[in-house]
């Protein structure tokens, strides 16, 4: 995408006098073989209004020197103890000076005109509370794999079907991402994101658009071939607890709490399956349909039984 014609070079200088439109957020943890191309995907912007705040979460290897190569000044860098990265993501948001604030996980990265169409979008949505871009998976070797460019046009609704939003494709304006912000509860630690775009969704207008302006670069440190099935089925019950005491989430919600928790089941049964666990899959997936039958209409339903099929031949 080409330069946005409708602000000058010379607009965009004085408005970076000024605070920046975006802050980017990126909460690290011992990722020094990946975070230098995480940081000079956003250094390389077509839109130039935006601020870099690296968050470590106490790295042990050598993250600290290698954000230190980079010389702009645009690039802040914090050190603080290890939290998770929820507090580490809010840490930033405390930091921050930007109008929108986003979240860009310290392995991936964004596409030249990540910002620009960020821009775009919030200038036609008159300044919303939050928005999500499109995204797509992106294996180490090059090859591009399933994008992510079919959410509604306002995607409230498809959040209760699962998590399809991506951190780097949210952006939330700072001053609603200062009271909303990310649960540290660390059982809650890799669907805390879920659990707070649910909060937003039950508050305001989730707007989508489906250009794929970054991606998730897939490596073996995710992999979830070592899933532990306790501590899976642990958070999917904490952010099940956390929603039914937020009163606006059953205002909003409350008459789909069931297939929500279907819904659930059937995310804990695709995790077991892709770890191998085919009996305990299976489990999962008919306590989905024990608790709502709205779970065939999940694609991830299908997507668990082939998993197994394939894997063990049925």
């Amino acid at each position: 995408m080409g330069t946005d014609s409708s602000m000058s070079e010379k607009d965009r200088k004085r408005e970076m006098k000024n605070d920046p439109l975006f802050s980017v957020i990126i909460p690290t943890y011992n990722r020094a073989e990946f975070i230098s191309d995480t940081i000079e995907s956003v250094l390389v912007q077509s839109y130039v209004d935006f601020e870099v705040i690296v968050v470590d979460d106490g790295s042990t290897d050598s993250t600290s020197e290698v954000v230190s190569t980079f010389k702009d000044d645009r690039v802040a860098y914090f050190l603080k103890a290890n939290e998770e990265r929820a507090a580490a993501r809010n840490a930033g948001t405390n930091r921050a000076k930007g109008r929108f604030v986003t979240f860009l996980d310290s392995d991936d990265i964004l596409y030249r005109d990540h910002l620009e169409v960020a821009a775009e979008v919030a200038r036609n949505h008159g300044d919303p509370e939050f928005f999500h871009l499109g995204y797509e998976f992106f294996e180490q070797n090059g090859v591009r794999t399933r994008p992510v460019d079919s959410l509604p046009k306002v995607g409230n609704d498809r959040l209760i079907h699962g998590n399809a939003l991506s951190c780097r494709g949210v952006f939330v304006r700072r001053d609603i991402a200062a009271v909303h912000q990310f649960n540290t509860d660390r059982g809650l630690s890799g669907t805390e994101d879920y659990e707070l775009w649910l909060r937003l969704a039950s508050r305001y207008p989730l707007y989508c658009d489906n250009r794929i302006t970054s991606a998730i670069v897939q490596h073996d440190a995710r992999s979830v071939v070592n899933t532990d099935k306790g501590r899976l089925v642990k958070r999917i019950e904490l952010l099940e607890y956390y929603l039914h005491n937020d009163a606006e989430f059953i205002r909003r919600f409350g008459d789909r709490i069931g297939e929500f928790k279907a819904n659930n089941r059937v995310y804990i049964a695709l995790h077991l399956a892709l770890a191998g666990h085919k009996t305990e899959a299976y489990g999962f997936l008919l306590k989905a349909l024990v608790i709502s039958t709205t779970a065939l209409k999940n694609r991830a339903f299908y997507g668990t039984i082939k998993r197994c099929l394939v894997k063990y031949g049925g």
